[in-house]
């Protein structure tokens, strides 16, 4: 029973060593890494390390580049795929919409999905 008990373990690790061998990572996980990356390369400059924005320099009153943890998950993507549609119109008003559109143009829904979650995390 014991002998059993040892092979039957030996498999288990061994199978979950090839699994990480392998990259059958849980898609959370890549999402999530996704995401962090994503704002790292593309946000954080303007919109903070913690996504609080960047308040102007002649008006600390206003914001240049707007707080990011104060909307929802939702509401981050529905905005993030609105600035993506802007690119592929070309349908911007002004410089920040423009910036904005054009940082999305490269991501794919989910890419956009696992951004939009991990700014949440940020709060």
């Amino acid at each position: 029973m014991k002998k059993l008990f040892i092979k039957l373990l030996s498999a288990v690790f061994i199978l979950s060593v090839l699994a990480l061998l392998l990259g059958t990572v849980p898609s959370s996980v890549t999402a999530a890494a996704d995401g962090a990356q994503i704002y790292k390369k593309q946000c954080k400059k303007c919109h903070g390390k913690k996504a609080e924005g960047k308040r102007q320099k002649k008006n600390p009153e206003k914001y240049k580049y707007a707080p990011l943890i104060k909307l929802s998950q939702q509401e981050l993507l529905e905005s993030l795929l609105k600035y993506q549609q802007m690119w592929n119109k070309k349908s911007w008003e002004n410089k920040i919409e423009k910036k904005m559109a054009k940082a999305t143009k490269k991501l794919d829904e989910a890419k956009i999905k696992a951004l939009s979650e991990f700014i949440v995390t940020l709060k």
